[in-house]
């Protein structure tokens, strides 16, 4: 399953550095990926500052 979920996110989140697959879910009717990012904060989409809580909407 590990080599899996790790797969699934290199064809997935290319792109996306921090992300952690948690779960994979597939059944006849959908495929359900369950992740998480890794990092403690991001950068605010609006002001540009570093956060580990959403301080705008």
């Amino acid at each position: 399953m590990e080599e899996t979920t790790l797969r699934l996110k290199e064809l997935l989140f290319p792109s996306i550095a921090d992300v952690g697959v948690l779960s994979v879910d597939v059944n006849n009717e959908a495929i359900r990926i369950e992740v998480r990012v890794t990092t403690t904060g991001s950068s605010c989409p609006d002001c540009g500052s570093w956060s580990s809580r959403v301080h705008s909407s």
